[in-house]
């Protein structure tokens, strides 16, 4: 088995990452303690990426301190959800709006190129691929709005949110489908159409899980 430590990424980045999936996937439980000697030992990485992986998602709310014991996986709290979407729905379609507005050639190239893999995918064995792209969308779309701020805002909210239902979506051919309608409009510079297109996504999606939908949509 290939560990993180044998990889040539950022290694702080690689470990933030795959700290995340294992969050956000549901392999470490909410409310499960964690300590830097164990996940660094899972991870097959060294202690110090392990502690900053741990300060960068306690700042992103997936995890939680616990005074003189280390962190924990940060419990559910589904009365904080309808405040979460809300507050999502509303950083996504400024990012969308910004990125249109803003018209940046290299988000717009990136986005044809991923629209047309995406569009390459079988729904079925593409799976893991279009999990994968559906990401980068999001943070494509973060990035092409020129704020630092924004995508670092919408990162964190858009984890608290899967992290409020027990994780990402199933459905990722599905989200695929809207993601690639939105990436059309965008590139058509059609920003109001391109919002639309976001709110439904987003009210599918919340839909989809039996929770309640955002304001407004």
């Amino acid at each position: 088995m290939t560990t993180i430590g044998a990889r040539h990424r950022n290694l702080r980045d690689e470990t933030v990452d795959e700290l995340r999936r294992l969050i956000l996937g549901g392999d470490l439980e909410p409310g499960a303690h964690l300590t830097e000697l164990a996940i660094s030992e899972r991870l097959g990485v060294s202690r110090l990426p392990v502690r900053e992986a741990f300060r960068r998602l306690e700042a992103e709310g997936l995890l939680e301190a616990i005074p003189r014991r280390g962190v924990r996986v940060a419990q559910l709290d589904s009365d904080e959800l309808e405040t979460v979407r809300e507050i999502r729905v509303a950083l996504e379609l400024m990012a969308v709006r910004r990125t249109v507005e803003r018209g940046d050639d290299e988000v717009l190239a990136e986005l044809r190129a991923l629209l047309e893999a995406g569009n390459g995918q079988s729904p079925d064995s593409g799976a893991a691929k279009l999990d994968e792209l559906n990401d980068e969308f999001h943070e494509l779309l973060s990035r092409g709005s020129g704020s630092r701020f924004l995508s670092d805002s919408l990162r964190s909210v858009r984890n608290q949110a899967h992290h409020l239902v027990g994780g990402k979506s199933a459905a990722v051919a599905r989200s695929w489908e809207e993601h690639a309608r939105i990436i059309e409009a965008v590139l058509d510079r059609d920003a109001e159409f391109a919002m639309l297109l976001m709110r439904r996504h987003l009210a599918v999606r919340h839909e989809n899980q039996g929770l309640p939908k955002p304001a407004g949509s």
